[in-house]
């Protein structure tokens, strides 16, 4: 597969296969059977909002875990903590800043002294000594013209270099994302959430969304979501223990039905 070749991709193999598909599950039961509609860009809000400080702990959580398992091979049984750790040490520490892979003329040119050198007397510092000042001889009319012509040209220079060191962080075109833009206004957003608060604490279980033990599926809620995986359309059970994942389903169904009441008053 090519997925395990190299190891950033069996990084994103372990990615989807350790927390991100629970969460693609349960987005699958969302729409199975709790009434999620993820061609509303309304939904998809409402997705973000509940959930999205939830993934971030699933992945954060993830990465603790990830930086402290030993790597066989040329790891040598070490973690990528260990391995960060022995590399500052040996070879010094260069802090992190967009500009650590631009060619250090590129930076000088473009965050350097602004306008050309200036050659001062002997004597002159360059302290206290004003742009025009009068004990100085003024250049000519031509000089002053071929110089704002070298700066010019330069400064094309500098912006093409520039652009070019920069074409490699370019992969593709920007990737389409579906809208998902908050539905209300910032007063009629404070109503949604202290509403939705105050339903949290009351523990409202709304009807009709598959949530009550009479509209179950079975006989139980059921732990298991299965997921059409591959071209071949391989069906993988993907467990997801009533416990932790029902209340989740609670939430959102207490957020999509008091969306939905609302929405339809403003209509």
């Amino acid at each position: 597969s090519s997925t395990r070749n190299v190891r950033i991709e069996r990084m994103w193999l372990e990615v989807g296969t350790q927390f991100a598909i629970y969460w693609r599950a349960f987005f699958t039961r969302l729409e199975r059977r709790h009434a999620l509609d993820p061609e509303k860009p309304s939904h998809l809000w409402l997705l973000h909002h509940l959930f999205l400080d939830e993934i971030n702990k699933s992945c954060m959580a993830f990465q603790q875990e990830w930086n402290h398992h030993p790597i066989s091979g040329a790891g040598r049984n070490q973690t990528p903590a260990d391995m960060r750790f022995l590399s500052d040490l040996r070879q010094g520490f260069l802090p992190g800043t967009d500009f650590n892979d631009v060619d250090p003329h590129i930076l000088s040119e473009s965050y350097g002294t602004e306008g050309p050198p200036r050659n001062l007397r002997q004597g002159q510092t360059g302290a206290g000594h004003y742009d025009e000042d009068p004990t100085e001889e003024n250049p000519s009319q031509d000089t002053n013209s071929s110089t704002e012509s070298d700066s010019s040209s330069d400064s094309l220079d500098s912006s093409s270099g520039f652009a070019r060191e920069q074409e490699r962080h370019i992969r593709h075109p920007p990737i389409p994302v579906p809208d998902s833009n908050c539905p209300f206004s910032n007063e009629e957003l404070g109503i949604f959430l202290e509403a939705l608060q105050q339903i949290r604490e009351a523990e409202i279980v709304p009807e009709n969304y598959g949530l009550l033990e009479e509209e179950w599926e079975g006989e139980t809620y059921g732990d298991v979501e299965t997921l059409n995986r591959g071209r071949g359309g391989r069906e993988d059970p993907i467990t997801l223990p009533f416990a932790l994942w029902w209340p989740r389903a609670v939430y959102w169904v207490q957020g999509l039905e008091l969306m939905s009441q609302m929405l339809l008053d403003t209509d």
